[in-house]
């Protein structure tokens, strides 16, 4: 995520994979483009809708049908308010606070700046929530030795849960553990350090599914890792991929001895952070979206889109990009919006968590007003039409 006040494109950068995973499959026969004659529609104004100076959309985009069927949306900022209408086509937004964590100066609270991640429900009224939890040390008095929050942020992801529909999310405390590294938050220090950003949850063959991202350290290689639960309702079942199995569960550095504790295995091709994972309708393959910086191959200038394909959720094939365009990693002054946040969702989705798309679907991203070369407050949820397309051989 990015923190309130500043643009924090080190973490995304800097998430390389170098690990072994499952062999990728073959490349799928399918393609990801923009539309033809698709035009770019704002779903959230912040000249118009915004809150507060910083009520900005700074996540992917999450939603689901509540028990009355109405859509409910997230695209979070650390002040986290949701989006409610009939529909992904029109979405009003509330200005009541869905959840906030309580800027604890204390580590092992877990309750400093928190992001609602991933959301996922059964029946409507009763969510799960998968919590990016950020702790600023540089916000508080001697918990780092340095100023900038860079170099002192340290991550966690937890679990929240709502009963009222996702109008109001709470945890326990300290709140449950899904990924965490085995090392507190000195540890390390001058660089970001934690697991970050979980995608969407997705339910497959009775188990649930999230991919979230690690920059590393202490014996755990960066890149994404794949979490799985057995028991949603269950917030400490969640347990992550060993390279053999879904084993290793998270061990709490504050509470727990962590001499036994386990690196998760990153999956090969997946290079950072996962926008969206969904499940194609027509061809039953999983879909991944991310937002990156240049393709190498292409020169050091603006950004992409990009995607991959599995069928397994663990065996990714080669990425391929959808579209291009000015991204948070951009240098040029010039620009006069960047894009970030990429995620993909239909509208006619039959699944209650938008975990399906037909052939077509939207491509929503959080778009990035500048300033003098600077990002600040003004960004807009973004959103246009992307379709699905069978390649001929």
């Amino acid at each position: 995520m990015m923190r309130c006040r500043t643009s924090l494109p080190g973490l995304l950068a800097a998430l390389l994979v170098s690990a072994a995973s499952p062999a990728a499959p073959q490349t799928p026969a399918y393609r990801v483009e923009i539309a033809p004659e698709a035009r770019e529609e704002t779903v959230f104004d912040w000249s118009s809708q915004r809150c507060e100076q910083w009520h900005v959309p700074d996540a992917p985009l999450r939603a689901y049908r509540d028990d009355r069927n109405e859509v409910v949306a997230f695209a979070s900022h650390h002040r986290s308010r949701a989006m409610t209408g009939s529909g992904l086509e029109q979405l009003a937004t509330s200005c009541a606070v869905s959840f906030e964590g309580r800027h604890s100066a204390d580590p092992s609270a877990y309750s400093d700046f928190s992001w609602i991640g991933a959301t996922w429900t059964g029946n409507g009224r009763d969510v799960v929530a998968l919590m990016h939890d950020e702790y600023h040390a540089n916000e508080h008095p001697g918990a780092c030795r340095f100023k900038e929050v860079m170099r002192c942020w340290y991550n966690v992801v937890t679990v929240a849960r709502s009963g009222d529909g996702g109008r109001s999310f709470s945890s326990t405390q300290p709140p449950s553990l899904v990924a965490a590294p085995a090392f507190r938050q000195e540890v390390g220090q001058g660089r970001h350090r934690g697991f970050f950003n979980p995608s969407n949850i997705v339910a497959q063959d009775g188990a649930w599914y999230t991919l979230i991202a690690t920059t590393g350290g202490e014996g755990q290689k960066p890149g994404v890792c794949l979490f799985r639960t057995t028991q949603i309702e269950n917030p400490s079942s969640w347990r992550a991929y060993d390279g053999t199995d879904f084993s290793l569960r998270a061990v709490d550095p504050y509470r727990e001895d962590t001499a036994r504790a386990k690196p998760c295995q990153p999956l090969k091709e997946l290079p950072t952070t996962v926008g969206s994972v969904t499940r194609h309708e027509a061809s039953g393959l999983w879909l991944a979206i991310f937002h990156l910086g240049p393709d190498p191959a292409q020169g050091a200038v603006g950004g992409r889109i990009a995607y991959s394909w599995s069928r397994d959720l663990l065996a990714w094939t080669p990425l391929r990009t959808l579209t291009t365009h000015p991204t948070m990693w951009s240098k040029d002054c010039a620009d006069r919006a960047r894009y970030a946040y990429g995620a993909i969702a239909d509208p006619a989705s039959t699944s209650r968590n938008f975990e399906t798309t037909g052939d077509e679907a939207f491509l929503f991203m959080t778009k990035m007003r500048i300033s003098d070369c600077e990002v600040g407050p003004q960004r807009d949820l973004v959103r246009i039409r992307v379709r699905i397309v069978k390649e001929t051989p």
